[in-house]
Formats: structure tokens, C-alpha cells, sequence
């Protein structure tokens, strides 16, 4: 257990009357209205998949609660199928599911349209079944919402980013407050979430910091061998730059291209995108040539022992984001726990890391600023100081089962934490 988790959960187990209640079997419904698409994992499924399995593997009755009919497991714990699509947006009638189910807790992410399904007040006895809300996406304030949708570069995406602006419509329309009666804790992946959620009405005892960790899987070395279906993937003549993830905007994908412009001529560089596209069967190249520096672009689905083979034939990861829209992205922390430096611009929440982690931060939307903060990281004392802190990031972040044992604390009522703080 990390330093910080292990002070935060000291006073859980002060007593051995209260270390036997943790030990107690939970019911769980980890509920998904959905389940991830074919060949894709994304967040928030990923998210909740993960804790899933984290909360079995802690000895909980763990099930995922879903609309989804034929499948019988999902990351090896079984479905429970629910047909009530409306039952998937109205927290009083996810308690209720709860309690027909007789289930102890239900976990489920926060939307716009739960907030709005909390005006009425609950009749009656409060019931004994608990339900937890996590924040998988970002509270993203005023200015941050009005410059994404003035983006003109961003308009194609805006479909995609409408939840956003109705979760900001709900703090603003005041139905924060009413929340408490019908969810009974809330976490959250940042303390700037936290604190803005704080301000629209939650109540700061409900409200926890859960540290989302890295990945095991990135920081085991591996082989660096691409292996066949990248045979034709040729080796830089110089230094690497890679960027991972879908080919979307807010992701800064033409901020990536347009930084070869402004690298000097030596030593030629090559800028490397993987753009996760299941339009593609089969990894795609396309080359481009800006001066001495070669763009080359993979598009497909890359398996995660590819992806890790190339981090680790690369020189730095960048991810210079517009918008941010899931509570955390996991390229950052994959390639950051693969030993690779990272840069990144100063968007919410991402910006909260900056100086305690080695991330390297740039303006976003400055392809210019993007090439300065990537040339930085190649001074060797930089690039050390940077290994150094994520380190330390990595040291002081939970493992899976630690969030497990982080939620199975805060359901059982114990005093307020944060695990993983300073992370």
C-alpha cells in the first residue's frame, strides 16, 4: 500500500471491531447502461471493468448491472441483465433496482441527466442499500466550456461534448443540493472536481479523491521488438516523437503535425502518430516529409504490446490536448509509466499535475510552445529531474486494490480520505 493510502486508512482500523465490519462480504453492482463496443475498452468502461475486478478480487459479490442481454461475464464478473433502459437515468429508480436486486451498493457514473432526476424528495424511511457516483468526467468551468465551443476546429465534435455543457447547465440550475438524499457518496479522480463540486451543493463530507492508478501492464519493460503487422514501420534517423490516440481534435492531433515545422532541421525527427481508428482493419501508414522531419501515421487498432514496443523505441510522448473529455487520460499515464517523458498542455484537469508529477506542460493550441517544451525534455539533466518525478507520481498513486479498499471504506462510513493524495 502506498505511504499516503496506508496514513489515510489508519484510523479506519483503530479498532479490530471496526477492521472485522471491513472485512464483511459486500453485494456490488458495478452499473453500466452499456458495455464497451467490439475491439474497444474506452473510458468510463474501462474504469468501471477494472474496479469490477478489483472489488471480486477483494472477496465482494461483485456483478455488472447493464442493459446488455446475452453475455454472461464482462472482465470475468458476471452481468445481470436489466432491460429498463430509463432505469439507467433516474437515480430514484436505480435505488430502487438496488433494493429489488438486494444489493448493498451500487456504483455508477454521474451524468447531467442523474442530477436532473433528484428534484423530488425520497418518502419515507431512508433505505439501507448505498449508492456511490464517480466522476468520469471532468467539471469543466465557464471559460474552459465557451473556449472549446468557439473552436472552430472543434465544431465536428461538439455531438460528442453536449454532456459537458449539461453537466455545467445542472450546477447552474441549482439541482446540486438536491443530490444527497438519493446519492450517498461521490468521488472524484481530481481535488479541482472535488472542490468545484463542493461549491455547487454537494456536501465536502460525501465528497472523496480517489487517485485513478497507472497500469501495470505499461510499466513491466517487455520486449521492444514491433513484431509483423509493422513491418513496414521504418526506424527514425534521428530522435522520435510519438503521439497515441484517436484521430480527434480536441486531442490536438493537427498541433502534433504542425510541431515538425517548428523543430530544428538537426537532427532529423520523426513524428509518430498512432491513431487508434477502427475504421481499419489492419495498421495503416501514410508518410508526409516537413523538411528534414518525416510525419508518419499508423491508423488501426494497435494492440497494447505494440503500443508499449514502440513507447519504448521512442524518444517522448506528446499529448497536446484542447479539451479534455474523460476525467482522466490514460495515454498520459501509459506512457509516462512505460519510463517515456511526457508533454502536455495546461487544460483542466490535466493542469493539476503540473509540478507534481514530470509531466512537461505547453500552451495548448501553440504548435510553437508544443516544440520548445519537447526540445526541453532532451537536456539530460531535465530529462532525469523529469524520470525522477514520475517516479514519484508512480510510487505515490493506488493500485487497483487499494481503490477497491479506498471504496469499500468510504461505504462503509468510515472518516473521510484521499487516497493516493499528492500524487
Amino acid at each position: 500500500m502506498s505511504p499516503h493510502l496506508a496514513s489515510g486508512f489508519s484510523g479506519a482500523f483503530e479498532s479490530s471491531s471496526l477492521g472485522l465490519i471491513l472485512l464483511e462480504t459486500l453485494r456490488i453492482a458495478i452499473i453500466t447502461e452499456t458495455l464497451p463496443p467490439d475491439r474497444l475498452n474506452l473510458q468510463p468502461w474501462r474504469y468501471l471493468g477494472d474496479l469490477a475486478q478489483s472489488l471480486q478480487l477483494a472477496g465482494h459479490e461483485t456483478f455488472i448491472l447493464t442493459r446488455a442481454d446475452g453475455a454472461s461475464a464482462w472482465n470475468g464478473v458476471p452481468i445481470l441483465a436489466h432491460p429498463n433502459r430509463e432505469d439507467f437515468h433516474s437515480a430514484p429508480a436505480l435505488r430502487k433496482v438496488l433494493q429489488s436486486h438486494h444489493f448493498d451498493v451500487g456504483v455508477c457514473r454521474l451524468t447531467a441527466g442523474l442530477f436532473f432526476s433528484m428534484h423530488e424528495r425520497p418518502q419515507g424511511a431512508r433505505s439501507a442499500e448505498r449508492l456511490v457516483g464517480i466522476f468520469l468526467r471532468p467539471l469543466h468551468n465557464g471559460p474552459d466550456l465557451a473556449m472549446r465551443f468557439l473552436d472552430p476546429l472543434l465544431a465536428p465534435e461538439i455531438s460528442m461534448d453536449l454532456h459537458h455543457a449539461a453537466l455545467y447547465a445542472s450546477r447552474l440550475l441549482g439541482t446540486w443540493p438536491g443530490a444527497p438524499p438519493w446519492v450517498d457518496d461521490f468521488v472524484f479522480l481530481w481535488n479541482s472536481d472535488q472542490q468545484r463540486a463542493v461549491n455547487a451543493g454537494l456536501p465536502a463530507r460525501s465528497c472523496r479523491v480517489v487517485r485513478h492508478p497507472f497500469d501495470p501492464f505499461f510499466r513491466e519493460r517487455g520486449s521492444s521488438v514491433l513484431g509483423p503487422r509493422l513491418s513496414g514501420f521504418s526506424p527514425p534517423v534521428g530522435r522520435r516523437i510519438v503521439f497515441s490516440g484517436p484521430p480527434e481534435e480536441i486531442r490536438g492531433v493537427s498541433d502534433v503535425v504542425r510541431l515538425a515545422r517548428f523543430l530544428p532541421s538537426e537532427p532529423p525527427t520523426q513524428v509518430l502518430l498512432l491513431l487508434r481508428d477502427p475504421a481499419f482493419r489492419e495498421p495503416t501508414v501514410t508518410r508526409a516529409q516537413i523538411g528534414r522531419h518525416e510525419v508518419l501515421s499508423i491508423h488501426g487498432l494497435l494492440s497494447r504490446e505494440e503500443i508499449r514496443a514502440i513507447y519504448r523505441q521512442s524518444d517522448v510522448a506528446v499529448f497536446p490536448y484542447r479539451f479534455v473529455r474523460t476525467a482522466l487520460p490514460l495515454v498520459l499515464l501509459e506512457a509516462a509509466a512505460a519510463g517515456l517523458p511526457v508533454v502536455t498542455t495546461r487544460v483542466h484537469p490535466i493542469r493539476e499535475l503540473e509540478g507534481r508529477s514530470g509531466l512537461v506542460f505547453a500552451h495548448p493550441r501553440d504548435p510553437r510552445d508544443l516544440a520548445r517544451a519537447v526540445l526541453s525534455v532532451f537536456d539530460l539533466e531535465r530529462k532525469q529531474e523529469i524520470r525522477r518525478k514520475d517516479e514519484a507520481w508512480v510510487r505515490s498513486t493506488p493500485d487497483w486494490s487499494e481503490v477497491a479498499e479506498a471504496f469499500v471504506t468510504i461505504v462503509r462510513g468510515s472518516s473521510p480520505i484521499e487516497a493516493g493524495e499528492g500524487s
